[in-house]
């Protein structure tokens, strides 16, 4: 490549500049990588790499985005059995709006967005979600962090070559065979005696005295590769992640404290064989298999076990046709998700009513107790139900690249065929609320009615089998070419599937300019199309729940409508989003290092909302629309440099990064990734003497995207390599918000009328930094074996995130983590 910048040519690859004389550099639009100490030192003792992914610019994870709408940062023994990534928000897109690969193979589930999706298991405080499926996440396959060599991720200006999102592209890099013979062992262990835990309520006692979290979580992992003749090599790896958590139940039951468990299990094998005609052919697979207990400590006796398994098979031929360059890849992939629960009903029954009366008496197994004041339930048994969900696909890809015009030529096509299925194999009920029973009797054999209550709202949630098949066809154009002082890559993308029946065109383009040897700008003008519409298309005929009511126990019961949810996609167009993303990077002449500035600005038009259409019964109707819309403008800062030798004997390099980000996000107020799933019923919040609902209120507060971000990161090598010790710090800087007040109150809302309403208040955030802490030593090295010892500090200065609720009020602060990895 003529005009290269040699004086930015070794700086740090996160910044993505990398001058060669072969390839087209990108300069400040370029993917952000991570290495494995970065994984290492940004990562908390989780093992999740999701988390240290999203201390990059432009991404977030779930907990950072709902931070400032929640009041309990506590934490129980169920925040730690939960093995599954975080979820990640990157450039303001939804966390189901991402495509995540593994070495460039799709590792993405077809149906991740839930719109029936209520609150995490570990923060239930009620009655699990009706129809939500727990365990549906974005992506298939659970990638352990001993098993990353690397992450790529592209949070802007992505090439035409990846489609199927509105946020950005998460690459995992893992080890390929190489021919050699080569293994690794590692192992890992945290605890909660490895952690310190600190009171946070609002008084900064603990009235209800709730024990701290108890839980243990173990890792291991093996990876072996070896040749199998001089032409082919086969690369295996397995690890399995397991977990134990006990828990106090709640204050008016019977008992005492329930344990849990869960585990992940990660394998993968990949056979790589090169022909004689130069070609290469290799054939990989990866199997996630996770489990997750959960009992529950706010409903007596109610017990729910989920199931996901992953599998990705893919065969892949790629030669050297004459001028061509043809890669062909075949991928299967199979997600299936399971939940077992050990009851198919619910009972809200009265412990103490608002008037302080009691009525537990006929309830041997529920005991109000007298640290509480004001209402209190007892409540039996959950609805969720069993439910499966299963998808398979089948993915043919073709790639075709030669040299053109002074530049590359990249062409690829796609064909995929889709099948969902989701189920409820059995009806459940909820008995949702009760009421005094002023008569005393009760009708025969009605179980739930005493002498003291009785049900008067009750729902029945019919089983259902649905099942939705798709084709879908893609393909793209893209030329790419370097000048003396211009790069340009201009590019064209198509897409079409059968069930919204559209054809979506996307075009993406680059330009750079060198403007001196040192400095160089860059101007990315990109449109992205949702891939969400197997989501949509899965729910469009769940059936809703029938509704009851009796006023009197002896009563009949009485039907009455809370509308219906239809998600048809006929005639609506593919939500898509349009960005302008403006780069600077410059070689710093006093320093050695390299700044990349990068201003970002996204608009996602004709997203998915509802509107309310007249049902002729008591609520209306909800209809899928394309009336949502958002945007995302971000600014970012990033700083690189390394040090060779730089002065003491021992110290090998010194490396440092520094970013900094100022984001603002908007959206509609008419999106269903906030509809309640629990009883029909919405969710309203009171604010400044307002009623909202969830989605009115995300407009309003911006979904709670933390405005301004930091991360800084150091990493030393000492005594050639025998040491390694890495610092990173992440900080949120605070900013005015709102809070939930973790009380409720009784309002009137203009179209659902008097409804019970969260309240929330104006509230100032404060600057909150985590400091991580990494460290390895080499303690053995003998005939190609090396055996290091690792500690994980997590949030070393014991920093608290925020409050806690009564409930929870433990918020989790300094962390440890011990492993040892050895290879060979």
């Amino acid at each position: 490549m003529s005009g290269s910048l040699p004086a930015l040519a070794d700086e740090d690859a996160r910044l993505g500049i990398i001058y060669l004389e072969e390839e087209i550099d990108w300069g400040a639009l370029a993917p952000l990588t991570m290495d494995r100490e970065d994984t290492d030192t940004f990562g908390d003792t989780s093992g999740d790499v999701n988390e240290a992914i999203a201390t990059l610019p432009n991404v977030q994870n779930e907990t950072q985005r709902t931070v400032g709408g929640v009041s309990d940062n506590g934490v129980s023994s169920d925040s730690m059995l939960d093995l599954q990534p975080s979820k990640l928000s990157i450039s303001g897109a939804a966390v189901t709006e991402n495509n995540i690969m593994i070495n460039g193979i799709g590792i993405n589930s077809i149906v991740a967005a839930e719109p029936f999706a209520v609150g995490s298991l570990d923060k239930n405080t009620g009655s699990t979600g009706i129809d939500t499926i727990y365990g549906l996440h974005p992506q298939t396959q659970y990638v352990p962090e001993a098993f990353i060599d690397g992450v790529e991720v592209q949070t802007s200006n992505v090439s035409a070559r990846y489609g199927g999102f509105q946020g950005g592209v998460v690459n995992y890099l893992l080890r390929e065979p190489t021919g050699e013979s080569r293994g690794l062992l590692s192992f890992g262990f945290s605890s909660d005696d490895l952690t310190t835990y600190n009171l946070e309520t609002e008084s900064g006692t603990n009235p209800l005295n709730r024990a701290k979290p108890e839980w243990t979580r173990k890792e291991v992992g093996v990876e072996y590769e070896t040749p199998l003749t001089d032409t082919t090599s086969v690369l295996l790896s397995f690890s399995r992640n397991t977990a134990w958590g006990r828990k106090p139940i709640g204050h008016q039951y019977i008992g005492d404290r329930v344990e849990s468990e869960s585990s992940s299990d990660f394998g993968r094998v990949v056979l790589r064989h090169e022909l004689q005609d130069g070609g290469v052919f290799k054939l990989s697979g990866a199997a996630t298999e996770y489990e997750q207990e959960w009992q529950s400590n706010y409903s007596y006796g109610y017990q729910l076990d989920t199931k996901t398994s992953g599998r990705t098979l893919s065969g892949e031929y790629a030669n050297i046709f004459g001028a061509w360059d043809l890669s062909a890849r075949l991928t299967y992939s199979r997600n299936k998700v399971a939940n077992d629960s050990n009851v198919d009903y619910y009972a809200n029954w009265i412990g103490r009513n608002t008037d302080d009366t009691l009525y537990d008496g006929a309830l041997d197994w529920c005991n109000v107790s007298p640290l509480t004041t004001g209402y209190v339930s007892c409540m039996e048994g959950g609805f969720t139900g069993n439910k499966r969900y299963d998808d398979k696909t089948l993915h043919a890809d073709l790639d075709l690249s030669r040299d053109l015009a002074g530049g590359r030529l990249n062409f690829g096509a796609s064909v995929i065929k889709s099948q969902a299925k989701r189920a409820r194999l059995s009806d459940t009920t909820a008995y949702a609320a009760f009421m005094p029973n002023t008569l005393g009797i009760c009708p025969p054999g009605d179980l739930f009615c005493n002498a003291d209550q009785f049900w008067f709202v009750r729902v029945i949630y019919p089983a259902y089998a649905l099942e939705v098949d798709a084709m879908k066809y893609e393909t793209f154009l893209e030329w790419e070419r370097s000048w003396e002082r211009f790069d340009l890559r201009a590019g064209l993308r198509l897409d079409r599937n059968d069930v919204m029946d559209n054809t979506d065109i996307a075009p993406r383009l680059s330009l750079g300019y060198r403007l001196s040897d040192t400095v160089r700008a860059d101007l990315g003008l990109n449109r992205y199309y949702s891939d969400d519409y197997m989501a949509y298309a899965i729910h469009d005929k769940t059936p809703r729940g029938i509704n009851e009511t009796r006023p009197v126990p002896t009563m009949d019961p009485v039907p009455y409508d809370f509308g219906e949810y239809r998600y048809t996609q006929q005639g609506l167009k593919t939500p898509y989003t349009d960005e302008v993303a403006l780069g600077l990077t410059a070689a710093d002449p006093w320093t050695g290092g390299t700044w990349r500035m990068t201003l970002l600005n996204r608009h996602g038009r004709d997203q998915f909302a509802h509107s309310s259409v007249p049902s002729g019964g008591t609520y209306p109707d909800n209809v899928l629309t394309n009336d949502g819309w958002n945007r995302y403008r971000s600014a970012t800062l990033e700083y690189a440099r390394v040090w060779d030798r730089p002065g003491p004997r021992l110290l090998d390099s010194v490396g440092l990064r520094v970013s900094g980000v100022v984001a603002d996000r908007e959206t509609s107020s008419s999106g269903y990734y906030n509809a309640s799933d629990e009883l029909n019923e919405i969710d309203l919040i009171w604010y400044n003497d307002k009623s909202y609902t969830n989605e009115q209120f995300d407009q309003l507060t911006g979904n709670y995207d933390i405005p301004v971000r930091a991360a800084v990161e150091v990493q030393t090598s000492w005594d050639r390599g025998r040491y390694g010790l890495g610092l990173g710090a992440d900080i949120n800087f605070g900013y005015e918000g709102v809070r939930d007040t973790d009380e409720d109150e009784t309002h009137v809302n203009p179209v659902y009328g008097s409804r019970p309403h969260s309240v929330y208040e104006d509230y100032r955030f404060k600057t909150y930094a985590r400091l991580n802490l990494s460290a390895q030593a080499r303690v053995y090295s003998a005939a190609g074996r090396d055996v290091h010892l690792k500690l994980k500090v997590a949030n070393l200065l014991n920093k608290s995130l925020g409050g806690s609720t009564d409930m929870h009020p433990w918020v989790e602060g300094r962390s440890y983590w011990l492993g040892t990895e050895v290879t060979w």
